[in-house]
């Protein structure tokens, strides 16, 4: 009886837990129903009682919640809606959550793409977002997208090594860490570089490329980035950063775009002439305004664009065969060729 009776003391509590889970805009939930779930918690309960409850729930969040949310616009100030839908199913229903469903598949999505997330985080920050919504709706938000090409990481500590870089980079700290690689002998786990010596370095910024975290610091010689999740054992030192004047010249727009996309090399301004059809891949290496562009024919386009020329700059240059051609400068051109007949050479004799 005494736990009949503690339970009784929090009917109208389980009475909205029943409403949240198993109710949303096209899942109503008839009061008998309601009766019999809360008999599963050894409470008893008459239909007028649950329905004064639910007229308790409703009183409760139709008023206007007080909190100092200037942005947010007073008709989505109401955290909870609970109505009677009189059609068909007939039923109570909760009609409006803190969160849109489509926030949280939103959400759900990010988290899947996201390489710096691993498996067992994900399946965690899943189960805690589908706390948001019915059990309906779980079922919509449980259907996984397929990752195309994007392997997970299986380090758990990139978030915890984010909180500790950052209190680093607040409290103008150096910080210290391993860095890990693969090899061919073990493929599966990461094994340390320099033969487990740890990396000091004087971080300044975190970035985020392609769902991969990178820090950006300073090594005691230049400005360099480092992948977050091939780091283990990131401490906090208690020597202070240096480098801030090699940082503070960095134009991080151009620095970024110049690192990630073309993977470093000398600086140079480059002519290419590009293919019509190739225009929505140009623009997403190097942004409608990164480049100047100009139509050449018909069917063809030129771009005038500061790129570090690199091998991989090559390499992407090669992918698209005869549909892009280097015009500038003239020793780009001869290098180009060298690293062409490079790899001619190494396929004559096969």
């Amino acid at each position: 009886m005494a736990g009949r009776s503690y339970n009784q003391r929090h009917k109208a509590l389980l009475v909205f837990q029943i409403l949240l889970r198993q109710t949303d805009k096209d899942h109503p939930l008839k009061i008998g129903e309601i009766k019999k779930q809360l008999s599963n918690y050894g409470i008893e309960a008459n239909v007028h009682s649950i329905g004064r409850d639910i007229k308790e729930l409703q009183r409760l969040y139709s008023a206007e919640v007080i909190n100092d949310f200037d942005e947010v616009e007073d008709g989505e100030r109401i955290p909870y809606k609970i109505e009677y839908d009189g059609s068909g199913e007939r039923g109570y229903k909760v009609t409006k959550r803190p969160c849109k469903f489509s926030d949280l598949q939103l959400l759900v999505e990010c988290i899947h793409s996201a390489r710096f997330i691993s498996q067992k985080q994900e399946k965690r920050l899943f189960e805690t977002i589908a706390e948001f919504c019915s059990e309906w709706q779980y079922q919509d938000l449980n259907n996984e997208t397929y990752l195309v090409d994007r392997s997970k990481t299986n380090n758990n500590n990139i978030l915890s090594y984010i909180n500790t870089i950052n209190a680093a980079i607040k409290e103008n700290k150096k910080i210290k860490f391993k860095y890990m690689k693969y090899t061919l002998q073990n493929r599966e786990a990461q094994t340390p570089r320099r033969n487990g010596a740890f990396y000091t370095v004087s971080p300044f910024k975190i970035l985020i490329n392609e769902g991969n975290f990178y820090l950006l610091a300073y090594n005691g010689k230049y400005i360099t980035t480092y992948r977050i999740d091939r780091m283990d054992n990131v401490i906090k030192s208690i020597e202070l950063r240096e480098g801030a004047e090699f940082y503070k010249d960095i134009n991080m727009q151009d620095f970024t775009k110049r690192v990630f996309s073309m993977f470093g090399g000398e600086e140079k301004n480059v002519t290419i002439r590009f293919t019509n059809d190739l225009l929505d891949i140009v623009i997403d290496r190097f942004g409608a305004n990164g480049a100047s562009y100009t139509p050449d024919d018909d069917k063809h386009f030129k771009i005038h664009v500061n790129v570090e020329v690199s091998n991989m700059f090559y390499s992407w240059i090669c992918g698209f065969r005869k549909k892009a051609t280097i015009l500038n400068p003239p020793e780009v051109v001869e290098d180009f060729k060298t690293f062409l007949a490079d790899i001619n050479q190494k396929y004559e004799s096969c």
